[in-house]
């Protein structure tokens, strides 16, 4: 009788959905602070209820807000947590906010500047080996040519993704089954400067990882 009794009152005190996830937001807004001294606010977009927005409210120099969608595992962990399953809420709160930390404090590539131009171009030089380890010596291959094959080299190994050059712009598309979509578009004329893309910003795990490899090739860029 008691178990009856105990699994009925967990029915009853069980959170509602919206609940949960209100409890999941609330709990990686604690986390925020107690692991890294980070102050954000969580919150499901206005715009599009199918995304939780994350927003840094410090200074930074990357994007303030960043975008995780609700999709299935997240539907199911809030359904965990909806359970009460023990230690759900903790753990899978501190694993998202380690994800979003980690893009707030990496800075990004800095514009270069003319009397940095030499020691940038060093920190490019030992990615570069791997592409030219077995080029002949009588190659007419140029520094930009390398960091373009190692730059496709680099989105290949994401799948779907390619590049494709076309006068004065690289661009960086995702092969769907429906269609082609446009990631980011990189300037092949002017250093560091590119531009990514509403359908890359949404690949919240995804664009910690491609953003940063776009940034360091936008400086190969002469």
């Amino acid at each position: 009788m008691k178990k009856k009794k105990l699994a009925k009152l967990k029915q009853q005190f069980r959170p509602s959905f919206k609940n949960a996830q209100q409890m999941l937001l609330t709990e990686m807004e604690k986390q925020a602070l107690i692991l890294f001294e980070m102050p954000i606010k969580a919150y499901i977009k206005p715009t599009n209820q199918q995304e939780v927005a994350l927003e840094y409210l410090g200074q930074t120099t990357r994007d303030s807000i960043v975008t995780m969608p609700i999709d299935e595992n997240f539907i199911n962990l809030i359904k965990q947590i909806q359970a009460l399953e023990k230690g759900v809420l903790e753990r899978s709160s501190k694993n998202l906010i380690t994800d979003v930390a980690s893009y707030w404090l990496s800075e990004p590539q800095t514009t270069v500047k003319e009397n940095s131009k030499t020691e940038d171009k060093k920190q490019v030089e030992p990615l570069l080996e791997t592409v030219t380890t077995d080029i002949d010596d009588t190659d007419n291959s140029t520094p930009e040519a390398d960091a373009l094959a190692l730059f496709k080299e680099q989105m290949a190994a994401f799948p779907k993704f390619f590049v494709v050059e076309e006068t004065g712009t690289i661009k960086l598309i995702e092969k769907t089954a429906k269609e082609e979509r446009l990631l980011a578009t990189i300037s092949s004329v002017t250093p560091n400067t590119f531009t990514i893309e509403t359908a890359l910003e949404r690949k919240y795990k995804l664009k910690l990882e491609v953003i940063p490899l776009i940034e360091a090739f936008a400086k190969t860029i002469a």
